[in-house]
């Protein structure tokens, strides 16, 4: 499925985030440290004029890895029935594409949700360390992907 990704805010985000990924907690969860960082970029997946993916990125590096600069993708999200249609995919690729035109950065990296985990490695991220627990959020893995 073709969609059109482009930059929005991060208020804008919290469309899909808050039923998405932050379900039954108040809306104020949705706001993340670095939402408002000159340096963060918030996308959006439209499907004709409805938002149906939306995925931020922040610069900050992988614990483990703070010598090196980092990406950290956050608070991915897809509309339920847009799920399974490569947009996800094509958000972490226009990412990619966005941070490479403003940074300089050894790797992109994440917290993932045990249930995204192949979304991850199907496009080359590499899992690291051990599975934990979010509270009142579920089990997650930590990904890697060099971006060079």
């Amino acid at each position: 499925m073709i969609v059109k990704i482009k930059k929005i805010t991060a208020k804008q985000t919290y469309e899909l985030r808050h039923p998405l990924l932050r379900k039954g907690q108040p809306i104020n969860t949705c706001h993340l440290p670095l939402d408002n960082d000159s340096k963060s970029i918030h996308l959006g997946a439209y499907f004709e004029t409805q938002l149906v993916g939306v995925l931020s990125a922040f610069n900050k590096s992988c614990p483990g890895y703070e010598s090196k600069n980092g990406i950290q993708l956050r608070a991915m999200a897809v509309h339920t029935p847009f799920q399974g249609k490569g947009i996800a995919t094509q958000l972490i690729q226009k990412a990619f594409l966005s941070i490479r035109k403003t940074l300089t950065i050894h790797h992109v990296w994440l917290n993932a949700r045990i249930v995204a985990k192949d979304l991850y490695l199907k496009n080359n991220f590499k899992p690291i360390g051990n599975v934990f627990e979010i509270d009142s959020i579920g089990l997650h893995q930590r990904f890697i992907k060099n971006a060079k």
